[in-house]
């Protein structure tokens, strides 16, 4: 049964929330529905309609909560190492051991398909830039002559590699390996795509 006068509007919204990422973070995707939410916090499913446009939204909202904890993660990553290389290879490293941390939540971010009228979601495209912009951010003290323009050009080929690296290792691609650990790969990854593009700068 619902209780809705026990909470205010933002406080249900928090729980289901708080509910939602839970779900993710122990089921995936694929054990998710808003029926587990509303039970979860003793809400009718009806009444979660009435804070989110739908399952999408609330799904969407749960990214949010995933990307900002792992701009939270990279940012403390970044500043246990001591040189502009090493920084940016701790948050390429960063970026794969918080996805083998939090593998559902992390997929969820890529695998969730928001249906047409909800792309260009603004929280999530505004997330997207942050994490690249993050990247360039310590790709420029490696390339002090490069403008603005290259390091966007060269921060999304970097990061797709690091990314590629990542879908490998969390879904379990790279058993042929025989590696456990892809700390080297990815440092490698970074140093010679650093390398490369000194190099092509003169």
């Amino acid at each position: 049964m619902g209780r809705r006068n026990q909470h205010s509007r933002e406080q249900q919204r928090q729980m289901a929330l708080d509910a939602a990422d839970a779900l993710i973070a122990a089921e995936g995707l694929t054990g998710f529905s808003m029926r587990k939410v509303a039970q979860a916090i003793g809400y009718t499913v009806g009444n979660l309609y009435l804070l989110f446009d739908n399952q999408d939204d609330l799904l969407a909202e749960v990214s949010l909560r995933t990307a900002d904890a792992m701009h939270e993660y990279l940012v403390t990553a970044a500043s246990k190492a001591r040189t502009p290389l090493g920084r940016l290879q701790a948050i390429a490293a960063g970026y794969i051991a918080f996805a083998q941390r939090q593998p559902f939540r992390w997929r969820l971010m890529f695998e969730h398909r928001l249906p047409p009228e909800q792309w260009g979601h603004p929280g999530l495209e505004a997330r997207q830039r942050a994490l690249f912009e993050f990247v360039e951010q310590h790709l420029a003290p490696l390339l002090p002559r490069a403008t603005a323009a290259q390091l966007r050009a060269a921060a999304t080929p970097l990061w797709s590699s690091v990314h590629g690296l990542c879908v490998l290792t969390i879904t379990g691609k790279l058993g042929w390996s025989g590696l456990s650990d892809v700390r080297p790969l990815s440092d490698l990854i970074v140093r010679a795509f650093v390398s490369g593009l000194r190099r092509d700068a003169g």
